[in-house]
């Protein structure tokens, strides 16, 4: 966990965080059971460094949340984490057709308002994009424009298209135009664009699906002393604090 949160945070954005992967990992085993493996190391799953990794205090915040996962309805549900909402969480319909109380997305989350990651810019050259667009399968020419062409409830990139020099538009989802340029650098969904000449900029806010918790708004409310269960109840409404072995 130690790879998810700080052990230096508040121990209640740690328990937070313990619970909700806890519940995604369990979700996981469920959902997965076929499968040689439940969850993946990597952004797409959990980070996980080893046992070599582990800190004293997430191990504490484990140990303090003992068996507790987040259920709806007496059912556990997939508790999605990211770093920084960028001031409002996403729905996990928008993303993976999932329709949950706790999951829908929409909630004004002005702990996560600046702290780090909550405003980035990334600049590109369009002959970068061009090239990732086609080693993706798309043919397009260079590109002319980048365009929004509908956003979601959040605020967040749900199509665009790209305009090449012919004139030829290529319509993108905006998980899908993310995922090619790469999620660690296009951060987060939630942003704006700016053509300029042979580059453009995407000016943002958040990092992450946006989806549930959001890390770093875990952390400003543990420092206003919100407990672990008020942010969970926070970033997951209408979910239940569980003993694992009283699910159904």
């Amino acid at each position: 966990m130690y790879h998810e949160v700080s052990d230096k945070w508040p121990l209640d954005a740690i328990c937070a965080q313990a619970v909700a992967a806890r519940t995604y990992a369990l979700y996981a085993m469920e959902q997965f059971a076929a499968r040689d493996y439940d969850v993946t190391n990597d952004i797409y799953s959990q980070v996980y460094g080893g046992r070599g990794a582990e800190r004293y205090r997430t191990n504490l915040a484990v140990k303090r949340t003992k068996g507790e996962v987040l259920t709806y309805q007496g059912k556990i549900f997939p508790a999605f984490f990211h770093a920084n909402s960028g001031g409002v969480t996403e729905d996990a319909k928008e993303l993976w057709g999932i329709d949950l109380p706790p999951l829908r997305g929409g909630v004004e989350s002005p702990f996560s308002v600046n702290s780090p990651h909550y405003r980035w810019t990334r600049n590109f050259r369009l002959k970068d994009i061009q090239d990732k667009l086609i080693a993706s399968g798309y043919n397009v020419g260079l590109i002319q424009e980048i365009r929004v062409v509908e956003r979601n409830k959040s605020g967040r990139v749900r199509r665009l298209e790209v305009v090449d020099r012919d004139g030829k538009v290529l319509p993108l989802e905006g998980k899908q135009f993310r995922e090619i340029l790469g999620p660690n650098v296009l951060r987060s969904n939630k942003y704006n664009i700016e053509m300029k000449g042979w580059y453009v900029d995407f000016v943002g806010h958040g990092w992450g699906h946006g989806v549930g918790l959001c890390q770093w708004g875990a952390y400003n409310m543990a420092r206003m002393r919100y407990s672990y269960k008020q942010i969970l109840s926070f970033y997951y409404p209408g979910s239940d604090l569980t003993k694992f072995q009283d699910i159904d």
